[in-house]
């Protein structure tokens, strides 16, 4: 399987709001994705969650697209009702 630029940005970046507390932030990469997935996500973590964590794993690793980690990052945050712009 041939192996993925890691450090490509998506074709759109997602802006994300958590209703509860205000914080937005602009994922336009990968990298963002994890970062937030790690250190800003809300305490809900549902399967959506987890599968997006994977894809941005095996998407910095190579393994997957960067767009197939931004459709599971956008998936994540609908589960954990933050508010999405594109």
């Amino acid at each position: 399987m041939p192996k993925h630029k890691t450090t490509e940005s998506w074709t759109a970046p997602i802006h994300v709001e958590d209703p509860d507390t205000g914080q937005e932030a602009t994922i336009g990469s990968t990298q963002q994705a994890k970062d937030v997935l790690d250190h800003a996500w809300p305490a809900y973590h549902g399967s959506q969650f987890e599968r997006a964590e994977h894809a941005c794993e095996e998407a910095l690793a190579g393994h997957a697209s960067p767009e197939d980690a931004r459709r599971a990052f956008i998936a994540a945050a609908v589960e954990a009702h933050l508010h999405l712009h594109s």
